[in-house]
């Protein structure tokens, strides 16, 4: 009877024959991972630790065999327990090794013969190490009576040259006498006899003494030898020489007519010849052999010893390959095992395969999917409206019942399809336009959207570009404005003494040192207005002057601007010129031409550590349009990558940005410089290259139009107006800063002039009635500015009919500043730093009632403190007002910082920022210029709103402050007492 089987059932059989084929291919591939596991076991147990036992007989015969030789060379006992310590621990390494079982028989070691060799190593070099400590008592002693023997030897040898010096001069007398007996007409018998005692007597004496120095000498270079010898034979060369030569120095010390020193000598030969006598049982010479002796031993004993060593070796490479070959052995037989497996395992896969193939092939593939396929393709039809498909039924399974039901369905859905049709074909036709009229208004409306979007980014963009330019140029206004005010206050102390001393007496050595810094300090004046008149550089107004000038001058000041910075550096500076384009009349702006040459040699002294500076000028051709005068700077310094050449010129920016960290800068230099060029009509550019990590240097250079002076004739002498004296003046000046005041007020008064003071604008008001000729306006101070001030004392003067110029004075100097100041109602404008110079012109001015007085500053330059600029204020201001001001100072300079602290515990910035401007112009004022600096950085920063920095600052000011007064108090000790 035939068994209908269902599909479940035909499934459930063919996956259970399938499992079973798996199954027994599993345990046909643990079966042969068995016999590998067994194998790798055989190496891992037995084989491997006998390869590391060998190893590490290996390593410590080796270490014995470097440590044996060492023991020839010891020369101390300090080296000698060293080595023994080093030599006792390998030997216990040798012997825990040896006696150590590894793995069954067909591994282990061949102890009773390495136990055998450990033994005899062990005796040898203990015997060596004993035979070591004997040569160095040997050696001990040797070096005892060496010592005591050449010191003997030393004094005679002292003895005998003194000996010499005595018969040099006894002989020299006798040969002079007889220059006197011949005057004397002395007999001629007399004279012979004379002359016979001379050379029997006192030259054999001399050469006698001259014998005994020379033996001595010789003796000690042979005793000094003695530790040399390292054979019986040699040494007893040696002692036989020196035995002669101590007989022959007996006699000579035996000649010597000074009894004293003929017994000193005596008894330091006795010395010798005790410690070389061969009565002695430890005299030199038998130490020597002794030694010699026990080395010869040492030799044979290090010669056994390299022997066994070689021994041992032969004996654990031996075993090492030995061992490997067993593991080669092994590692061999799992190979196999590893192939015979996976062979099997493979035969075993791939029956699986085929007998799983056949089954899904021949049953699920052929009888159930196709079948399954028929119903699907059915069922498709159905959906798709095709009743007219024909399905063949086959079986009584479940899938033949299924394929009746899809023809009970089928022949169902035939009935409702003529009614249905008409109902459909309607619904069709509006589901598609609805369909078309959703898809339209989903593209119009993302179209929208997307536009919208693209115009809103494009509105944040602008609006965050004009926002970042806005800033970027507050920034670099806020900066330039921060330079004018700050760089000027130290200026008032080199500027101002520098012209007070070329008043005094001065040889022409001093002069023109005094030249130099003036020029020097015009220099730096110069840059400082050219990176403060960048703003008009951006805006191109500036223009070029077209004035007579040499390169000779040019050259000079260069060299005498820039050779001392490269001499402090070790850096070789030359100016290369031709001479007659030197002594050409040109035209053109010198002081431009200056300016970019001194910011390309700053430049290039600054990143250059060795090699040298050089600066070319000569005539080029320019492709026939005519001749063009370059300028060249070349450095052995940093070299710059091509792609950063064009970036350079452009304002604030540096090669990277660990330049300014290291060197300083604001990058404006090089853009500074471009627009000068180009002012002048020229061309700027940059040869510098960085190849292969390999810095070659750089080299700047410009092309100006060369325009020789055709009409250039020598200088006519100009008169020179005798300077005009000046009537004494009553004067009001208002400066919050002490110190600040205190110089103002000191040049004034050395030219006799009467300063009342007033410390704030607040005092100035209660003096707002007094009939001044003058006020001088300081005009940022705390509280109330000196624009307010200015406004408040014209009411006063309007109501009493006064008429008092005021003017101000300040560090900004930017034209559209001064022009504030001078429309808020001041009559006049004294720039920071002040000299005397300057004000004198401006009291000239105010002497003559003119109506707008404005005088502009020169420029400056930083140490603990200045001494230089306190000096020159010493000299103008005198021992009593500097006393004033160094007291003051250090009665305020704690209350300020405690101030400034108070100030920065209750977040009060204003009052930081007072605190810190009026502390800087404190610290400046006293050449206290590392304090400047530091003070300068936290008003800086608070203004800016950086609390972070500020604590930053405000940890290391207290620090600075104790180290500047204790500078400050050195400086007075020394200069004012």
């Amino acid at each position: 009877m035939a068994v209908n089987l269902g599909v479940g059932s035909k499934l459930l059989l063919a996956m259970t024959l399938t499992i079973s084929l798996l199954l027994v291919a599993a345990v046909i591939g643990w079966q042969g991972y068995e016999r590998v596991a067994s194998k790798q076991n055989s190496v891992i147990d037995e084989a491997i630790p006998s390869i590391m036992v060998a190893h590490r007989l290996a390593k410590i015969n080796a270490s014995l065999a470097t440590a044996a030789p060492a023991l020839l060379g010891v020369t101390n006992e300090l080296e000698r327990k060293q080595i023994t310590t080093a030599i006792e621990y390998q030997l216990q390494q040798l012997k825990d090794s040896t006696n150590s079982k590894v793995g069954d028989s067909d591994y282990a070691f061949n102890n009773l013969v390495l136990a055998s060799m450990s033994v005899s190593i062990n005796d040898n070099l203990v015997r060596q190490i004993n035979l070591v400590k004997q040569r160095l008592n040997y050696l001990q002693k040797a070096q005892v009576l060496q010592t005591e023997t050449l010191l003997a030897m030393s004094k005679i040898h002292d003895i005998s040259t003194s000996l010499v010096a005595n018969a040099n001069t006894m002989t020299t007398a006798v040969a002079s006498s007889l220059y006197d007996l011949a005057d004397a007409n002395t007999e001629e018998q007399a004279l012979y006899f004379a002359f016979d005692r001379l050379i029997e007597v006192d030259l054999d004496h001399m050469d006698r003494m001259y014998e005994l120095r020379e033996r001595s000498v010789n003796l000690m270079g042979l005793l000094s030898l003695l530790p040399q010898q390292t054979n019986v034979p040699a040494l007893y060369k040696l002692e036989q020489e020196i035995q002669t030569n101590i007989t022959v120095l007996k006699r000579r010390v035996a000649e010597v007519n000074d009894p004293g020193r003929r017994q000193q000598g005596l008894d330091l030969l006795s010395v010798v010849k005790a410690n070389i006598a061969p009565s002695r049982v430890n005299n030199l010479f038998s130490l020597q052999r002794s030694s010699i002796d026990v080395h010869r031993q040492l030799v044979v004993l290090n010669n056994a010893s390299a022997t066994l060593n070689k021994a041992l070796k032969i004996q654990a490479d031996t075993a090492s390959r030995e061992a490997g070959e067993k593991v080669q052995t092994a590692t061999d037989e799992a190979r196999t095992a590893v192939a015979n497996g996976r062979n099997v395992l493979l035969m075993a896969c791939l029956i699986l395969a085929v007998v799983a193939i056949s089954v899904l092939w021949f049953y699920v593939k052929r009888n159930l999917f196709h079948r399954l396929t028929q119903l699907n393709q059915a069922f498709l039809a159905v959906a798709k409206g095709d009743l007219d498909y024909q399905l063949q039924i086959r079986g009584s399974d479940e899938l033949g019942r299924l394929a009746k039901t899809v023809q009970v369905f089928k022949e169902n859905a035939l009935a409702r399809q003529q009614l249905e049709h008409q109902q459909e074909a309607v619904e069709l036709r509006l589901r598609n336009y609805q369909s078309e009229l959703e898809q339209e208004i989903q593209m119009r409306t993302g179209q929208l959207q997307q536009l919208n979007q693209e115009l809103l980014a494009t509105a944040e963009k602008h609006e965050t570009a004009r926002t970042e330019a806005e800033q970027a140029n507050q920034a670099k206004t806020a900066f330039l404005a921060t330079m004018s005010h700050e760089v000027r206050t130290p200026l008032s102390g080199v500027l101002g003494t520098l012209r007070l001393l070329q008043k005094t007496q001065l040889d022409s050595l001093q002069m023109e040192y005094i030249g130099l810094s003036q020029a020097a300090a015009e220099a730096l004046l110069g840059i400082l207005n050219g990176i403060l008149d960048y703003a008009k550089v951006e805006q191109g107004h500036t223009q070029a002057e077209q004035l007579p000038f040499k390169l000779a001058k040019v050259e000079a000041n260069m060299v005498a601007l820039m050779s001392g910075a490269a001499a402090e550096k070790g850096l070789q500076f030359d100016v290369h010129i031709p001479q007659q384009l030197k002594t050409q009349s040109l035209v053109g702006d010198q002081g431009k031409v200056q300016q970019v040459l001194f910011n390309l040699l700053g430049n290039a002294i600054k990143f250059t550590t060795v090699g040298y500076i050089e600066l070319h000028i000569s005539l080029v051709e320019d492709d026939g349009a005519g001749e063009r005068l370059r300028f060249e700077v070349g450095d052995t310094g940093l070299g710059i990558p091509e792609a950063m050449h064009q970036s350079l010129f452009q304002p604030f920016t540096q090669y990277d940005a660990s330049t300014s960290r290291r060197f300083g800068g604001t990058g404006l230099g090089l853009s500074i410089c471009k627009t000068l060029v180009e002012a002048m009509e020229g061309t700027i550019g940059i040869d510098s290259r960085i190849e292969n990590d390999i810095k070659q240097g750089s080299k700047v250079w410009f092309e100006l139009p060369y325009w020789p002076d055709l009409e250039w004739a020598p200088a006519v002498p100009i008169n020179v107006e005798p300077k005009i004296p000046l009537p004494s003046m009553r004067v009001l000046l208002v400066e919050d800063n002490d110190i600040g005041r205190i110089v103002v007020e000191g040049y004034l008064s050395h030219e006799g002039h009467r300063v009342t003071i007033a410390k704030d604008g607040f005092e100035a008001l209660t003096m707002a009635e007094q009939p001044f000729d003058l006020i001088l306006m300081d005009i940022s101070m705390p509280g109330m500015d000196g624009v307010e001030t200015t406004l408040r004392m014209h009411q006063v003067h309007k109501r009493l009919g006064l008429k008092i110029p005021i003017i101000a004075m300040s560090a900004h100097i930017f034209p559209e500043e001064v022009d504030s100041y001078l429309n808020s109602g001041l009559d006049g404008f004294l720039g920071k730093p002040i000299d005397p110079e300057r004000l004198n012109e401006l009291l000239l001015g105010v002497s003559r009632a003119q109506e707008r007085l404005v005088s502009m500053p020169n420029e400056i330059a930083s140490e603990l403190v200045n001494e230089k600029l306190l000096n020159d204020d010493l000299s103008v201001l005198g021992k009593a007002c500097m006393l004033e001001m160094v007291s003051l100072f250090s009665q305020t300079c704690h209350k300020n910082l405690a101030a400034i602290a108070v100030a920065r515990q209750e977040a009060d910035w204003m009052k930081l920022s007072d605190l810190a401007h009026n502390f800087k112009n404190a610290a400046g004022s006293l050449g206290l210029e590392t304090l400047y600096q530091l003070v300068n950085q936290l008003e800086n920063q608070v203004k800016h709103g950086q609390p972070t920095s500020t604590d930053l600052i405000l940890e290391d000011l207290p620090e600075l402050v104790k180290a500047s007064q204790k500078a400050l108090t050195n400086w007075t000790a020394a200069h004012i007492g």
